[in-house]
């Protein structure tokens, strides 16, 4: 069974259209207030994708663990944090920390990526919205499909239209497969991901603001 293709605990989900966001199942937890560290190989996996003269944004950094391990290999590194008893005294020269929400404020002009390790995350939209303003087009994250760390290019997308059948991820943080037929069915559709705008998800989100 593919990675993509499992049953995510409690939520079950059909052969493949859409896997199930967390507030679907539990409406009333702020997830993203819910900060927990990771494995060590979604640590590596994130560190790995980070370059020398990078100037990285940690979104909702924790107790700044991943960050200060950035700073080790990035030129610097920017961590946002809105919960401040998770927050130390001290960190690394080329790091700096912002407590705040990271939905309220702006983001520095000068990232180059940002970093997103929030597999339950409920507003990655607007997360990858605020890192395209600034000119950032790299987001180190594991938040759209809820498991293994990908480097998702911001600015690098195709019309869900235009998009051929397969696995999809959206930059509105949706995630799931465009169907064919079976025997349309090849190893390429199963083991690639289309980075596409305007998917289904889009679209619903956009009639129910308008509905309301």
């Amino acid at each position: 069974m593919d990675d993509h293709q499992r049953d995510l605990g409690s939520c079950h989900w059909s052969a493949g259209f859409s896997l199930p966001q967390p507030e679907a199942c539990t409406p009333n937890i702020d997830w993203e207030a819910a900060w927990a560290p990771y494995d060590e190989a979604t640590y590596r996996a994130a560190l790995d994708l980070i370059e020398p003269d990078d100037v990285v944004l940690d979104i909702g950094a924790g107790d700044l663990r991943f960050a200060r391990r950035a700073a080790q290999r990035a030129r610097s590194v920017i961590a946002i944090e809105r919960c401040a008893k998770l927050l130390k005294a001290s960190y690394p020269d080329n790091m700096s920390v912002m407590h705040e929400d990271a939905l309220h404020i702006a983001f520095p002009s000068h990232v180059t990526v940002g970093v997103l390790l929030m597999r339950h995350c409920q507003h990655f939209a607007e997360y990858a919205a605020k890192l395209r303003v600034v000119g950032c087009k790299r987001l180190i994250t594991n938040a759209r499909w809820g498991m293994d760390v990908e480097l998702a290019a911001l600015d690098a997308t195709i019309d869900f239209a235009s998009a051929a059948p397969g696995w999809y991820a959206c930059q509105c943080g949706a995630v799931g497969f465009k169907p064919c037929l079976p025997d349309q069915l090849t190893a390429t559709m199963i083991a690639s991901t289309a980075n596409v705008a305007s998917c289904p998800s889009c679209n619903r989100s956009t009639k129910d603001t308008k509905d309301h």
